[in-house]
Parts: C-alpha cells; structure tokens; sequence
C-alpha cells in the first residue's frame, strides 16, 4: 500500500554510432529498428516497467508525436537490409552490442536483443559487456562511441521540445556530436522554433524537425 509507481518523462533508444561501419547506411539502422520487438521487451523481459514507443518525446509532453515508421517488421527489416550498401547479412562486419556489463539485469535483456537480430536478420551480434565507469568514458567521444549501445536515452529537463530536440540532437549538441548525428535541415527548423514566441507556431515547428 505504500509504494507508488508512476512514469516518468525519459527515453531509451538503441543508440548507433553513425561514423561507424554499418551504421552508416541507414538501411541498416532502419533494419535494425524494424527487428526489435518493442512491445514484447517491456512487456516481457522488462517485466511491464516500460512502455514501447515510435516517438522519442514522451506521450504528454508537447511536441510528442508516434509515428507509425520503422517500429517491428520482421519483413521489412529484412527487405531494409537487403536494400541496403551490403545487400544482406553475409556482408556485413561484426556487429557488437555494448551493455553496462555492471548490470546483472542487463544480460538477459541484451541476449534477446541479440536473438532478435539473429532470427529476424541473420546477423550474429557479438555481445560486448563493458564495465560501467569505463562505459561512461567510452560514450563521451565519437571515436571510443560503442557500435550499437543498449541503451541510450534522455530524462527529461523541462516539459518542452526545446530540451528533447535542440538541446539533445543539433549539429553543435554535445549528445549528437557523440554518435555522429548531423542534420542541418533540423538545425534550421529548431533554430527557429527555439526564437518563436507564439506557442502554436513553435510546437509546428518542433514537430517538423
């Protein structure tokens, strides 16, 4: 009677690093996003502590918005892989999956991740369990970045898209500087919605980028 559980403005993501082969293509990533069964990981490996989302801005906070892009396909995972650089599993380099191996509770989930890719994709992943401070220094350089990172993710400064966007995934911005994300079109929309002073107007253009 005495515990109390309610969500809590924050994301996690499969983080890949963009400046590393074979996520640069992003035929890959769109492979790797269709094969990770979202809804069975939190409501069965996470044991229902999580819920499964297509929009990085959480339900409820402005700016939000669930896409219907890129969430489980088997099919079009593979279709995706197929059309990408290395046109299918045979051809791609290793593949790790790095974890915070300090996590007891991290094993279990990044094994089935792994089985995921594995069943959907054919790609054999080679787990990658990394102590958690020496983890922490990895990520803060694009160059030592892990591969694929399980997981990544934001909490919440302030309810507004301003801190989920501008201040996470510009050009300029310590967290996408990391992975080697880099998009000059978004940087011109949040620019703008960062400066605007009507609400409705900003929201649009948060929602754009």
């Amino acid at each position: 009677d005495q515990l109390m559980e309610y969500p809590s403005a924050t994301s996690y993501n499969l983080t890949f690093n963009l400046s590393h082969e074979p996520f640069q293509d992003k035929k890959v990533r769109e492979a790797f996003s269709y094969a990770f069964d979202r809804e069975t990981y939190c409501e069965q490996i996470r044991n229902g502590d999580c819920s499964p989302t297509l929009s990085w801005i959480p339900e409820g906070i402005p700016g939000a918005i669930e896409t219907d892009k890129y969430g489980f396909n088997p099919d079009a995972a593979r279709q995706a892989l197929a059309e990408s650089s290395y046109g299918g599993p045979e051809s791609l380099p290793e593949v790790k999956l790095t974890d915070n191996g300090d996590d007891p509770a991290a094993q279990p989930r990044v094994e089935w991740l792994a089985g995921q890719f594995r069943d959907i994709l054919g790609v054999t992943v080679t787990l990658d369990p990394v102590e958690g401070t020496t983890l922490v220094e990895l990520r803060k350089s694009n160059e030592t970045h892990p591969q694929m990172l399980a997981f990544g993710g934001w909490i919440q400064d302030y309810p507004d898209p301003q801190n989920w966007l501008s201040v996470y995934w510009k050009c300029d911005a310590t967290f996408a500087q990391r992975f080697g994300y880099c998009n000059p079109a978004f940087d011109e929309l949040v620019n703008q919605a960062d400066q605007e002073l009507d609400q409705d107007r900003r929201i649009e253009l948060y929602q754009q980028a």
